[in-house]
């Protein structure tokens, strides 16, 4: 059974601690250690040894994999839901709870060092898009016939009206209709997750280098730090072309369910 660790700074601490040999590929670890989203588990809330941070359905695990406080932890671990980069005891131990069920697959990093205001822009003003982009405000968030909600998640916000004081989003709209969006999932100090989306009708025709090249203009307008973390080879190309460096790929896993037995 795991216990939901109160966000106090002497607990952000022991976070702290507890996962700095986890590779940061995203701002998750980050955002739950300034209390701004997320949530922290333990095995014990008065003498924890092992630990779990979770944002949506991104799981990353610290502290003992072997001992019964660790295998607890991940036994609460569900099916779907991605297992991030751990220590490596942590991936020991859920092959051995879950074994063949487990499903591995590769993610892709990415520098944001080499993203200039310039090259953005230009993009832009090249987009047939560019003029259907606008910014994800107040008022459109109110738009919930619009399906507005599809594109943007904001389940790790408080509220629509903290996505708008904390967050960044751009849609591209055809007349009222939402065609694509790209948007903070995350923020931190260092900087904003990005995410990505565009319906199915709308893609390959530039919708996603509009808006995305939008986010990220606006990012380092800003001086904030936009993390890019692929799921495919298509996002690695977009990702390439609006000026991020590819710095390497990793293993992510999830794993299925059981199938029923027939009889």
């Amino acid at each position: 059974m795991s216990h939901e660790l109160e966000l106090t700074k002497a607990n952000r601490l022991r976070l702290a601690r507890a996962f700095r040999y986890n590779p940061r590929v995203d701002y998750s670890i980050d955002c739950v250690l300034e209390a701004q989203m997320g949530q922290a588990f333990v095995d014990d809330p008065d003498q924890p040894t092992a630990y779990r941070i979770s944002i949506g359905p991104f799981w990353y695990f610290a502290g003992d994999a072997d001992g019964p406080g660790g295998r607890a932890l991940l036994a609460e671990w569900p099916a779907y839901n991605l297992f991030m980069p751990s220590p490596p005891a942590w991936a020991d131990a859920a092959r051995e709870t879950f074994g063949e069920r487990l499903v591995t697959f590769p993610r892709y990093s990415f520098s944001a060092d080499g993203l200039n205001a310039a090259h953005l822009t230009s993009i832009i003003e090249a987009s047939p898009q560019r003029d259907r982009v606008v910014a994800v405000d107040a008022a459109l968030l109110a738009r919930a016939a619009d399906g507005l909600e599809t594109y943007v998640d904001l389940a790790d916000f408080d509220s629509p009206d903290d996505f708008v004081a904390r967050g960044l989003g751009f849609v591209a709209l055809d007349g009222e209709r939402v065609m694509g969006a790209a948007y903070s999932s995350l923020v931190c100090n260092r900087g904003i997750e990005v995410s990505l989306y565009v319906d199915e009708p709308y893609r390959r025709q530039g919708v996603a280098t509009a808006i995305a090249g939008r986010l990220l203009l606006e990012c380092v307008r800003q001086g904030r730090r936009p993390n890019w973390d692929a799921a495919n080879l298509e996002s690695c190309a977009l990702a390439e072309k609006l000026g991020y460096v590819a710095t390497g790929s990793y293993d992510c896993t999830f794993y299925r369910p059981e199938q029923p037995t027939a009889g």
